[in-house]
Parts: C-alpha cells; structure tokens; sequence
C-alpha cells in the first residue's frame, strides 16, 4: 500500500455507523424537508452520515459523487438491490487534485527526504516541499466552469455538501505534519515551517471554495445544503471558510445539529446546516 494509502486508512471511522446515526436520521430528514425528486450528495464517501435506503424510497434518483470511488462503491454495494438501482455514483475530485496527485507527490517528497539523507537542510527541505506544494497547487480548477464540466450540464433538485470542506486537504496536511516530525529527528537546527504551510493550505481553501460554491449553486435546481463544523472559538479550516462565504452570498436558512464524530474519544461537532432555497 502506497503512502498515501496509509494516511486515507488512519482517516476512516470504524464505529461511524453506529456512532452517527442521531446525526444520521437529523440530517436525512432536513435533506427529505426540500422535497426532492433528486439529490446529488457531493463527498459521499462511505454514505455515513446519510439515511441512503430511506431517501431512496422517497426520491428518483440519488448521485453520489467522491473523489474515492471505491468507498462510494463499497457503501453503495451494500445495499438492497431494489434501491441501488436508483443511485449512481461517480469519481470527481471537487478541488482538481487526483488522488493519483496526491499519492504521487507523497511519494515524491519522501523519496526526496531519503535521498537527501543526513546532508539534508532546513532550506533544502523547504525548497522541494514549497516546490511540490506549488505543482499541487497549480493543478486547482482556475474556475467554476472547469468543475462544472464535470457535470455535464446536469441538474439536481437538492445538493447536499456535508462535513465536506474540512476535508478537502486534511490528508494534505496530515502527511505535511507527519513528514516535518520526521525531518525534524533529522536536522539538528530548530526550524518552523507549519506556519508557511498552514498559510499556503488557508490560501487553497480561500481559492477553492468559492469555486465548488458557486458550481454547486449552478448544480443546484431548487436547495442546497451544507454542513460544516461550527466552532468559532477553534475555527476549523476549510468549513471557516465555506460557513462565512455562504453567509456573505447565499442567504442561508441555519440549523445546528449535534454530530457524534467518535463517541468513543468523546469528540462532538457542532455541525452548522446551512439551507440555501434558489429563487426560481
């Protein structure tokens, strides 16, 4: 298993089933509340924090789309046959960055780590990792259209964008984190780059999300709805930015639910929905 590979398993929650399933039927309710005839759920995932065979015994038709197909296609598969038939799922990176991106600048950077050995520096461990970051970086959609494009000029009555934005490079960061602990073992002079590089993941967030935003609004027939966490004492990054851009241009009906992320370690999130009804 590549890297990255790795860093995607330490990100799944085992006990999400039964943990979330308060949240769960809260949630599927005020997604059913827009009325829908069809739905498309951006950052499905592994379908944990929604009620899939009670919305489609309600609605037409589910699309579910993640940048991981294999836990879309896990979860789907798990379900009744009769109500399979009514959801399609599809691959789509919502920022632009693969996950082939992402495993190959992973690999990329530590085979560099190796190869420097002990003659690496702080600014040499700067220079590869801003260098890397940067490629990453330019593979972000310039705009709405290129994301669009994905869609294929498609319309859904109620998008659903939950616990989605804080995601967006968490494993980004993760391996960023991981990776610097190492190197730190390594170099014997202190050196800080977490700053410079949660700075640099703030301004991929800052460019990225008004782009999802404004492509999902166009997406969107009738509702939108998302869901981030609310933490205004400890803003969480990603869903900061996404519950203030959508308070700034959406005009957003807001609702808070209780998410039992890990019952087991005690960790609750005040998950902010925010309900935007088109004007038709």
């Amino acid at each position: 298993m590549s890297v990255y590979g790795m860093i995607k398993d330490k990100f799944i929650m085992k006990d999400a089933w039964q943990d979330w399933e308060p949240y769960r039927k809260k949630l599927t309710k005020l997604i059913l509340d827009t009325k829908p005839e069809n739905i498309l759920i951006v950052g499905a995932g592994r379908c944990n924090d929604f009620d899939m065979i009670g919305m489609a015994s309600v609605v037409e038709s589910i699309t579910c789309i993640d940048i991981d197909r294999d836990s879309i296609q896990s979860s789907v598969g798990e379900l009744p046959q009769d109500i399979q038939t009514k959801i399609d799922s599809e691959c789509i990176s919502l920022t632009g960055i693969s996950e082939k991106d992402m495993e190959t600048f992973c690999d990329n950077m530590l085979m560099t780590v190796r190869k420097m050995g002990r003659d690496i520096t702080t600014e040499s461990f700067r220079y590869e990792l801003i260098s890397g970051l940067n490629t990453l970086k330019e593979k972000l959609y310039g705009s709405e259209e290129e994301l669009l494009e994905h869609f294929r000029g498609r319309a859904f009555d109620t998008v659903v964008c939950c616990g989605v934005y804080s995601q967006l490079f968490a494993t980004l960061s993760f391996f960023l984190s991981s990776l610097i602990s190492s190197v730190k073992e390594i170099i014997s002079e202190p050196f800080d780059l977490e700053s410079e590089l949660n700075d640099m993941i703030r301004e991929m967030n800052a460019h990225i999300i008004p782009v999802i935003n404004n492509a999902l609004k166009r997406t969107a027939a009738k509702t939108l709805v998302f869901g981030n966490e609310y933490s205004p004492d400890y803003p969480v990054e990603g869903a900061l930015q996404c519950i203030e851009y959508i308070r700034k241009h959406m005009n957003p009906i807001e609702k808070h639910l209780d998410w039992d992320f890990n019952r087991a370690e005690g960790i609750i999130y005040d998950m902010l929905i925010q309900i935007c009804i088109k004007m038709v």
